[in-house]
């Protein structure tokens, strides 16, 4: 003869995940309060000195002469893909 237990519900009813205790991914506000009570262990926040930015000059002719003489170097099917890291450089914010 076997014993045949009844469930104090019907476990087929959409009703029996609400009876379910909620499960916070975040723990329980006792965990969160001692998590936040307990010392953190973030780094040292240190304080740096700014360095002076040098305003925008224009190129002497002879840094001009110099930067034209390597270009002159760079072989024809170099210059686009050049130009475009250029351009690339420039146009950033």
């Amino acid at each position: 003869m076997t014993n045949i237990v009844k469930f104090p519900y019907n476990a087929c009813l959409p009703g029996v995940h609400s009876r379910k205790p909620r499960i916070s991914k975040n723990g329980t506000p006792e965990e969160r309060a001692a998590k936040a009570a307990a010392p953190s262990t973030t780094a040292t926040v240190v304080q740096m000195q700014r360095r002076a930015v040098k305003p925008h000059t224009r190129p002497s002719a002879e840094e001009m002469a110099e930067f034209r003489a390597l270009l002159d170097q760079l072989p024809p099917s170099e210059l686009r893909a050049f130009a475009a890291m250029v351009r690339s450089i420039v146009e950033k914010p």
